[in-house]
């Protein structure tokens, strides 16, 4: 039996690009606001601890479980996890750094780290040819 594995990503290019310029946008408050009042004050400070944890949940919370007989996907603002079973993956394509699957025909895209992306595409490839 095979161990799970858990590998980090990024959702598809629309969502990622919307949900990491909402991110840089408190940043850029934070900075506006400590360059209108041409010191340091507590709510640049407050806005930059607040930027630095959101990047930090969206880096760390998007994660993909691997197990024998299905994919976990944990989202950053659905507490529930998106659950694929393999069996229903279809069209598998895997890009220099990105995953494209068909399930129950929606499209969905991934992106990984190049290592990741690499060891994903070997477990997923695996369990096609037991089949």
């Amino acid at each position: 039996m095979e161990e799970q594995q858990r590998y980090f990503y990024q959702p598809n290019p629309v969502s990622a690009i919307i949900s990491w310029c909402w991110t840089t946008v408190i940043l850029l408050l934070g900075i506006i606001i400590w360059l209108e009042i041409t010191h340091f004050q507590w709510i640049t400070a407050v806005l930059f601890v607040i930027f630095i944890f959101l990047a930090v949940v969206q880096i760390s919370r998007r994660t993909v479980l691997v197990t024998p007989t299905k994919l976990i996907f944990s989202r950053v603002l659905q507490k529930d996890y998106m659950i694929i079973p393999r069996n229903s993956i279809r069209q598998l394509k895997f890009n220099k750094r990105s995953l494209h699957m068909t399930v129950n025909g929606q499209t969905m895209f991934f992106s990984f780290m190049p290592n990741s992306l690499a060891s994903l595409k070997q477990q997923l490839e695996n369990n096609e040819t037991e089949k």
